[in-house]
Protein backbone atom coordinates (compact mmCIF):
# COMPACT_ATOMS: atom_id res chain seq x y z
CA UNK A 1 0.00 0.00 0.00
CA UNK A 2 1.47 3.43 -0.94
CA UNK A 3 2.74 5.56 1.96
CA UNK A 4 3.21 9.32 1.60
CA UNK A 5 3.94 12.52 3.50
CA UNK A 6 2.65 15.96 2.60
CA UNK A 7 3.96 18.94 4.53
CA UNK A 8 6.03 22.06 4.95
CA UNK A 9 8.91 22.98 7.24
CA UNK A 10 11.43 25.68 8.15
CA UNK A 11 13.30 25.03 4.88
CA UNK A 12 10.30 25.42 2.57
CA UNK A 13 8.17 28.06 4.28
CA UNK A 14 8.73 31.17 6.46
CA UNK A 15 7.03 31.46 9.83
CA UNK A 16 4.11 33.53 8.52
CA UNK A 17 3.22 30.56 6.31
CA UNK A 18 3.98 27.82 8.85
CA UNK A 19 1.74 29.34 11.47
CA UNK A 20 -1.22 29.19 9.08
CA UNK A 21 -0.86 25.40 8.86
CA UNK A 22 -0.03 24.84 12.53
CA UNK A 23 -2.31 22.24 14.14
CA UNK A 24 -2.81 22.35 17.91
CA UNK A 25 -3.04 19.11 19.90
CA UNK A 26 -6.70 19.89 20.64
CA UNK A 27 -7.49 20.22 16.91
CA UNK A 28 -5.67 17.09 15.72
CA UNK A 29 -8.47 14.57 16.54
CA UNK A 30 -10.95 16.47 14.38
CA UNK A 31 -8.45 16.94 11.54
CA UNK A 32 -7.31 13.30 11.34
CA UNK A 33 -10.94 12.20 11.15
CA UNK A 34 -11.63 14.73 8.36
CA UNK A 35 -8.64 13.39 6.44
CA UNK A 36 -9.80 9.82 7.04
CA UNK A 37 -13.14 10.72 5.47
CA UNK A 38 -11.32 12.16 2.44
CA UNK A 39 -10.36 8.64 1.36
CA UNK A 40 -7.03 7.82 3.01
CA UNK A 41 -6.85 4.56 4.97
CA UNK A 42 -4.47 5.74 7.69
CA UNK A 43 -3.09 9.15 8.66
CA UNK A 44 -0.92 10.80 11.32
CA UNK A 45 -0.43 14.56 11.79
CA UNK A 46 2.88 15.95 13.10
CA UNK A 47 2.81 19.67 13.90
CA UNK A 48 5.64 21.54 15.66
CA UNK A 49 7.03 25.08 15.61
CA UNK A 50 9.16 24.19 12.57
CA UNK A 51 7.00 21.78 10.57
CA UNK A 52 3.50 20.51 9.87
CA UNK A 53 3.41 17.12 8.14
CA UNK A 54 0.65 14.70 7.20
CA UNK A 55 1.70 11.05 6.95
CA UNK A 56 -0.85 8.81 5.26
CA UNK A 57 -1.37 5.56 3.40
CA UNK A 58 -4.05 4.58 0.90
CA UNK A 59 -4.67 1.94 -1.74
CA UNK A 60 -4.78 4.42 -4.63
CA UNK A 61 -2.63 7.48 -4.03
CA UNK A 62 -3.56 9.34 -7.22
CA UNK A 63 -7.30 9.18 -6.63
CA UNK A 64 -6.99 10.00 -2.91
CA UNK A 65 -4.69 13.02 -3.31
CA UNK A 66 -7.26 15.38 -4.79
CA UNK A 67 -9.77 14.72 -1.99
CA UNK A 68 -6.93 14.96 0.53
CA UNK A 69 -5.95 18.43 -0.76
CA UNK A 70 -9.60 19.49 -0.69
CA UNK A 71 -9.96 18.39 2.94
CA UNK A 72 -6.86 20.39 3.93
CA UNK A 73 -8.02 23.44 1.96
CA UNK A 74 -11.37 23.36 3.75
CA UNK A 75 -9.85 22.87 7.19
CA UNK A 76 -7.31 25.70 6.88
CA UNK A 77 -9.43 27.92 4.56
CA UNK A 78 -6.63 28.19 2.00
CA UNK A 79 -6.39 27.51 -1.72
CA UNK A 80 -4.85 24.33 -3.09
CA UNK A 81 -2.45 26.42 -5.23
CA UNK A 82 -1.21 28.21 -2.10
CA UNK A 83 -0.65 24.85 -0.42
CA UNK A 84 1.44 23.56 -3.32
CA UNK A 85 3.66 26.67 -3.33
CA UNK A 86 5.29 25.97 0.04
CA UNK A 87 4.81 22.24 0.50
CA UNK A 88 6.35 18.93 -0.52
CA UNK A 89 4.90 15.52 -1.28
CA UNK A 90 7.09 12.45 -0.77
CA UNK A 91 6.05 8.87 -1.43
CA UNK A 92 7.07 5.37 -0.36
CA UNK A 93 10.83 5.06 0.30
CA UNK A 94 11.29 8.85 0.36
CA UNK A 95 8.56 9.06 3.01
CA UNK A 96 10.12 6.82 5.62
CA UNK A 97 13.61 8.10 4.83
CA UNK A 98 12.30 11.59 5.58
CA UNK A 99 10.60 10.44 8.80
CA UNK A 100 13.77 8.66 9.98
CA UNK A 101 15.70 11.94 9.45
CA UNK A 102 13.03 14.02 11.18
CA UNK A 103 12.73 11.82 14.28
CA UNK A 104 16.52 11.63 14.63
CA UNK A 105 16.85 15.42 14.66
CA UNK A 106 18.74 15.43 11.34
CA UNK A 107 16.12 17.57 9.58
CA UNK A 108 15.70 20.04 12.46
CA UNK A 109 16.63 23.72 12.40
CA UNK A 110 19.05 22.84 15.21
CA UNK A 111 20.56 19.49 14.16
CA UNK A 112 20.38 16.89 16.91
CA UNK A 113 17.82 18.74 19.04
CA UNK A 114 16.17 16.23 21.37
CA UNK A 115 12.55 17.45 21.51
CA UNK A 116 11.52 16.25 18.03
CA UNK A 117 11.51 12.51 18.85
CA UNK A 118 9.07 13.12 21.69
CA UNK A 119 6.90 15.20 19.35
CA UNK A 120 6.85 12.39 16.76
CA UNK A 121 5.86 9.92 19.48
CA UNK A 122 3.08 12.27 20.63
CA UNK A 123 1.78 12.53 17.05
CA UNK A 124 1.69 8.74 16.78
CA UNK A 125 -0.04 8.41 20.17
CA UNK A 126 -2.76 10.88 19.15
CA UNK A 127 -3.37 8.99 15.90
CA UNK A 128 -3.65 5.65 17.70
CA UNK A 129 -6.06 7.24 20.20
CA UNK A 130 -8.18 8.37 17.23
CA UNK A 131 -7.83 4.99 15.45
CA UNK A 132 -6.38 6.60 12.31
CA UNK A 133 -3.08 4.71 12.40
CA UNK A 134 -3.23 1.13 11.18
CA UNK A 135 -0.94 -1.68 10.14
CA UNK A 136 1.28 0.24 7.68
CA UNK A 137 1.82 3.48 9.61
CA UNK A 138 2.25 1.48 12.83
CA UNK A 139 5.12 -0.38 11.18
CA UNK A 140 6.66 2.81 9.74
CA UNK A 141 6.53 4.72 13.03
CA UNK A 142 7.77 1.87 15.22
CA UNK A 143 10.65 1.38 12.81
CA UNK A 144 11.30 5.13 13.05
CA UNK A 145 11.56 5.00 16.84
CA UNK A 146 14.08 2.16 16.58
CA UNK A 147 16.16 4.05 14.00
CA UNK A 148 16.18 7.22 16.14
CA UNK A 149 17.26 5.18 19.17
CA UNK A 150 20.05 3.54 17.18
CA UNK A 151 21.33 6.92 15.98
CA UNK A 152 21.32 8.32 19.53
CA UNK A 153 23.23 5.23 20.71
CA UNK A 154 25.79 4.90 17.90
CA UNK A 155 26.53 8.57 17.12
CA UNK A 156 27.08 11.80 19.04
CA UNK A 157 24.62 13.78 16.94
CA UNK A 158 22.53 14.34 20.08
CA UNK A 159 25.51 14.80 22.41
CA UNK A 160 25.32 18.00 24.44
CA UNK A 161 22.05 18.83 22.64
CA UNK A 162 21.16 22.36 21.59
CA UNK A 163 17.45 23.16 21.67
CA UNK A 164 15.44 26.04 20.20
CA UNK A 165 15.21 27.44 23.74
CA UNK A 166 19.00 27.28 24.11
CA UNK A 167 19.40 29.12 20.81
CA UNK A 168 17.01 31.80 22.09
CA UNK A 169 19.21 32.30 25.17
CA UNK A 170 22.29 32.51 22.93
CA UNK A 171 20.52 35.22 20.93
CA UNK A 172 19.75 37.07 24.17
CA UNK A 173 23.45 36.97 25.09
CA UNK A 174 24.35 38.44 21.70
CA UNK A 175 21.87 41.25 22.36
CA UNK A 176 22.87 42.09 25.94
CA UNK A 177 26.39 40.72 26.22
CA UNK A 178 25.84 39.76 29.86
CA UNK A 179 22.49 38.49 31.10
CA UNK A 180 23.33 38.92 34.78
CA UNK A 181 20.84 41.11 36.64
CA UNK A 182 18.61 41.48 33.57
CA UNK A 183 14.93 41.28 34.48
CA UNK A 184 13.16 38.72 32.33
CA UNK A 185 9.57 37.73 31.64
CA UNK A 186 8.73 34.25 30.38
CA UNK A 187 5.26 33.89 28.86
CA UNK A 188 4.08 30.27 28.71
CA UNK A 189 4.50 27.17 30.84
CA UNK A 190 5.36 24.41 28.36
CA UNK A 191 8.54 22.45 27.71
CA UNK A 192 10.22 25.21 25.66
CA UNK A 193 9.73 27.71 28.50
CA UNK A 194 10.92 25.22 31.11
CA UNK A 195 14.15 24.60 29.16
CA UNK A 196 14.65 28.36 28.64
CA UNK A 197 14.23 29.00 32.37
CA UNK A 198 16.98 26.50 33.18
CA UNK A 199 19.35 28.32 30.82
CA UNK A 200 18.37 31.73 32.23
CA UNK A 201 19.18 30.49 35.74
CA UNK A 202 22.51 29.11 34.53
CA UNK A 203 23.39 32.52 33.06
CA UNK A 204 22.62 34.25 36.38
CA UNK A 205 19.68 36.27 35.08
CA UNK A 206 18.11 38.58 37.69
CA UNK A 207 14.39 38.44 38.50
CA UNK A 208 12.52 35.99 36.28
CA UNK A 209 8.76 36.48 36.11
CA UNK A 210 6.54 33.73 34.74
CA UNK A 211 3.04 34.34 33.45
CA UNK A 212 0.54 32.18 31.62
CA UNK A 213 -3.12 32.39 30.66
CA UNK A 214 -3.68 29.53 33.13
CA UNK A 215 -2.15 30.89 36.33
CA UNK A 216 -1.94 27.44 37.97
CA UNK A 217 0.52 26.33 35.25
CA UNK A 218 2.65 29.45 35.80
CA UNK A 219 2.72 28.74 39.55
CA UNK A 220 3.71 25.12 38.97
CA UNK A 221 6.58 26.08 36.63
CA UNK A 222 7.70 28.82 39.04
CA UNK A 223 7.85 26.29 41.90
CA UNK A 224 10.04 24.00 39.79
CA UNK A 225 12.40 26.75 38.62
CA UNK A 226 12.32 29.32 41.46
CA UNK A 227 10.73 31.91 39.16
CA UNK A 228 8.18 34.52 40.23
CA UNK A 229 4.61 33.65 39.11
CA UNK A 230 2.32 36.50 38.08
CA UNK A 231 -1.28 36.47 36.76
CA UNK A 232 -1.68 37.08 33.03
CA UNK A 233 -3.75 40.19 33.84
CA UNK A 234 -0.51 41.77 35.09
CA UNK A 235 1.03 41.57 31.60
CA UNK A 236 1.23 45.33 30.99
CA UNK A 237 2.78 45.96 34.39
CA UNK A 238 5.35 43.22 33.73
CA UNK A 239 6.25 44.60 30.30
CA UNK A 240 6.94 47.97 31.90
CA UNK A 241 9.50 46.60 34.37
CA UNK A 242 11.49 43.89 32.51
CA UNK A 243 14.37 44.09 30.02
CA UNK A 244 13.54 41.02 27.96
CA UNK A 245 10.54 38.81 27.16
CA UNK A 246 10.67 35.22 25.95
CA UNK A 247 7.30 33.90 24.79
CA UNK A 248 6.21 30.40 23.79
CA UNK A 249 2.53 29.62 24.33
CA UNK A 250 0.01 27.54 22.42
CA UNK A 251 -2.21 30.51 21.60
CA UNK A 252 -3.72 30.58 18.12
CA UNK A 253 -3.73 34.41 18.14
CA UNK A 254 -1.13 37.01 19.20
CA UNK A 255 -1.16 37.79 22.92
CA UNK A 256 0.86 41.01 22.66
CA UNK A 257 -0.32 43.71 20.26
CA UNK A 258 1.47 46.71 18.81
CA UNK A 259 -1.04 48.91 20.61
CA UNK A 260 -0.17 47.41 24.01
CA UNK A 261 3.59 47.73 23.46
CA UNK A 262 3.16 51.32 22.28
CA UNK A 263 1.49 52.19 25.60
CA UNK A 264 4.17 50.28 27.52
CA UNK A 265 7.02 52.13 25.78
CA UNK A 266 5.59 55.50 26.80
CA UNK A 267 5.51 54.33 30.42
CA UNK A 268 9.11 53.05 30.06
CA UNK A 269 10.18 56.42 28.62
CA UNK A 270 11.44 54.59 25.52
CA UNK A 271 13.85 52.36 27.43
CA UNK A 272 14.74 49.51 24.98
CA UNK A 273 12.65 46.35 25.19
CA UNK A 274 13.61 43.01 23.64
CA UNK A 275 11.18 40.27 22.63
CA UNK A 276 12.12 36.71 21.63
CA UNK A 277 9.04 34.96 20.26
CA UNK A 278 9.63 31.23 19.69
CA UNK A 279 5.94 30.34 19.44
CA UNK A 280 4.20 29.08 16.30
CA UNK A 281 1.71 30.63 15.70
CA UNK A 282 3.48 33.76 16.94
CA UNK A 283 2.55 35.29 20.30
CA UNK A 284 3.60 38.82 19.38
CA UNK A 285 2.31 40.91 16.49
CA UNK A 286 5.15 41.35 13.94
CA UNK A 287 4.38 45.10 13.64
CA UNK A 288 5.67 45.52 17.22
CA UNK A 289 9.14 45.52 15.63
CA UNK A 290 8.32 48.82 13.88
CA UNK A 291 8.16 50.70 17.20
CA UNK A 292 11.16 52.75 18.27
CA UNK A 293 13.51 51.01 20.73
CA UNK A 294 11.57 47.75 20.44
CA UNK A 295 13.45 44.72 19.11
CA UNK A 296 11.51 41.61 18.15
CA UNK A 297 13.08 38.29 17.12
CA UNK A 298 11.11 35.23 16.04
CA UNK A 299 12.03 31.58 15.57
CA UNK A 300 13.28 32.13 12.00
CA UNK A 301 15.84 34.64 13.30
CA UNK A 302 17.48 31.74 15.13
CA UNK A 303 18.32 30.06 11.82
CA UNK A 304 21.65 31.86 11.35
CA UNK A 305 22.77 30.83 14.84
CA UNK A 306 21.73 27.24 14.17
CA UNK A 307 23.97 27.10 11.08
CA UNK A 308 26.99 27.89 13.27
CA UNK A 309 26.23 24.81 15.38
CA UNK A 310 25.73 22.65 12.29
CA UNK A 311 29.45 22.62 11.41
CA UNK A 312 30.24 21.26 14.89
CA UNK A 313 27.95 18.28 14.31
CA UNK A 314 28.66 17.68 10.62
CA UNK A 315 30.81 14.53 11.04
CA UNK A 316 28.33 12.90 13.41
CA UNK A 317 25.47 13.96 11.16
CA UNK A 318 27.07 12.15 8.20
CA UNK A 319 27.49 9.01 10.30
CA UNK A 320 23.83 9.22 11.33
CA UNK A 321 22.72 9.62 7.71
CA UNK A 322 24.63 6.45 6.80
CA UNK A 323 22.61 4.61 9.44
CA UNK A 324 19.42 6.04 7.94
CA UNK A 325 20.45 4.79 4.48
CA UNK A 326 21.11 1.32 5.89
CA UNK A 327 17.77 1.20 7.74
CA UNK A 328 15.86 2.45 4.68
CA UNK A 329 17.26 -0.48 2.65
CA UNK A 330 16.21 -2.97 5.34
CA UNK A 331 12.72 -1.54 5.62
CA UNK A 332 12.28 -1.37 1.84
CA UNK A 333 13.23 -5.04 1.64
CA UNK A 334 10.62 -5.92 4.26
CA UNK A 335 7.92 -3.96 2.40
CA UNK A 336 8.85 -5.58 -0.91
CA UNK A 337 8.38 -8.97 0.72
CA UNK A 338 4.84 -7.92 1.64
CA UNK A 339 4.19 -6.77 -1.92
CA UNK A 340 5.35 -10.12 -3.31
CA UNK A 341 2.77 -11.92 -1.25
CA UNK A 342 -0.29 -9.85 -0.27
CA UNK A 343 -1.38 -12.69 1.99
CA UNK A 344 1.37 -11.74 4.46
CA UNK A 345 0.17 -8.15 4.75
CA UNK A 346 -3.44 -9.37 4.98
CA UNK A 347 -2.50 -11.61 7.91
CA UNK A 348 -0.66 -8.79 9.70
CA UNK A 349 -3.55 -6.38 9.10
CA UNK A 350 -6.10 -8.88 10.37
CA UNK A 351 -4.30 -9.77 13.59
CA UNK A 352 -3.49 -6.10 14.25
CA UNK A 353 -7.17 -5.25 13.86
CA UNK A 354 -8.09 -7.89 16.43
CA UNK A 355 -5.29 -6.89 18.80
CA UNK A 356 -6.17 -3.19 18.79
CA UNK A 357 -9.89 -3.89 19.12
CA UNK A 358 -9.48 -6.24 22.07
CA UNK A 359 -7.00 -3.93 23.78
CA UNK A 360 -9.40 -1.04 23.36
CA UNK A 361 -12.19 -3.08 25.00
CA UNK A 362 -9.99 -3.82 28.01
CA UNK A 363 -8.92 -0.18 28.38
CA UNK A 364 -12.53 1.02 28.15
CA UNK A 365 -13.42 -1.29 31.05
CA UNK A 366 -10.43 -0.03 33.04
CA UNK A 367 -10.58 3.72 32.45
CA UNK A 368 -8.22 4.53 35.34
CA UNK A 369 -5.29 2.78 33.67
CA UNK A 370 -2.27 5.12 33.73
CA UNK A 371 -0.33 6.06 30.57
CA UNK A 372 2.72 3.94 31.43
CA UNK A 373 0.61 0.81 31.95
CA UNK A 374 -1.29 1.47 28.71
CA UNK A 375 2.00 1.83 26.84
CA UNK A 376 3.33 -1.42 28.32
CA UNK A 377 0.09 -3.28 27.49
CA UNK A 378 0.30 -2.02 23.91
CA UNK A 379 3.92 -3.17 23.56
CA UNK A 380 3.21 -6.52 25.23
CA UNK A 381 0.21 -7.38 23.03
CA UNK A 382 2.13 -6.38 19.88
CA UNK A 383 5.03 -8.58 20.92
CA UNK A 384 2.74 -11.56 21.61
CA UNK A 385 0.90 -11.17 18.29
CA UNK A 386 4.14 -10.85 16.30
CA UNK A 387 5.62 -13.96 17.93
CA UNK A 388 2.45 -15.96 17.18
CA UNK A 389 2.27 -14.82 13.56
CA UNK A 390 5.98 -15.03 12.72
CA UNK A 391 6.21 -18.85 12.19
CA UNK A 392 3.26 -18.77 9.78
CA UNK A 393 4.73 -15.87 7.80
CA UNK A 394 8.07 -17.71 7.63
CA UNK A 395 6.27 -20.78 6.26
CA UNK A 396 4.65 -18.67 3.52
CA UNK A 397 8.02 -17.13 2.58
CA UNK A 398 9.88 -20.45 2.52
CA UNK A 399 7.18 -22.63 1.01
CA UNK A 400 4.55 -20.53 -0.71
CA UNK A 401 2.88 -23.45 -2.46
CA UNK A 402 -0.84 -23.15 -3.35
CA UNK A 403 -1.67 -25.70 -0.63
CA UNK A 404 0.17 -23.71 2.06
CA UNK A 405 -1.41 -20.43 0.93
CA UNK A 406 -4.87 -22.00 1.02
CA UNK A 407 -4.19 -23.43 4.48
CA UNK A 408 -3.11 -20.03 5.81
CA UNK A 409 -6.19 -18.35 4.35
CA UNK A 410 -8.40 -20.82 6.21
CA UNK A 411 -6.34 -20.62 9.40
CA UNK A 412 -6.60 -16.82 9.54
CA UNK A 413 -10.16 -16.71 8.13
CA UNK A 414 -9.04 -14.73 5.08
CA UNK A 415 -10.97 -16.70 2.47
CA UNK A 416 -14.02 -14.45 2.94
CA UNK A 417 -14.58 -10.83 2.01
CA UNK A 418 -12.25 -8.27 3.59
CA UNK A 419 -15.19 -6.75 5.43
CA UNK A 420 -15.68 -9.92 7.50
CA UNK A 421 -16.20 -9.01 11.15
CA UNK A 422 -13.09 -9.90 13.12
CA UNK A 423 -15.25 -10.92 16.08
CA UNK A 424 -16.09 -14.07 14.08
CA UNK A 425 -12.52 -15.17 14.79
CA UNK A 426 -13.48 -15.82 18.37
CA UNK A 427 -16.32 -18.18 17.46
CA UNK A 428 -15.41 -21.80 17.68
Amino acid sequence: MPIAVFGLNHNTAPIEVRERLFVSEETIPRLVRELQESGVDENIVLSTCNRTEFYFSCKNLDSALDKFYQALSRHFSIEKEWLEKYTYLLTDEDTYRHLFLVASGLDSMVVGEPQILGQVKDAYRLATDCNTSGFFLDKVFHKTFNVAKRIRTETKVGYNPVSISAMAIELAKKIFGELKDKKTLVIGAGEMCEIALRYFKKEGVGDIYITNRTFHNAQKLADETTGIPRPFNDLQDLLEKVDMILSSTGSERPLISRELVSVVMKKRKQKPLFFIDIAVPRDIEPSVNDLENVYLYDIDDLKELSQQHLSDRLAESEKARSIVDEEVKKFSQWLRQLDKNPLISNIYEKVEEIRSRELKKILQKNKNTDDETMKNMDLLTKSIVNKLVHPHVTMIKENGSPAILELMKKLFRLEDDDEQDVDSWHKG
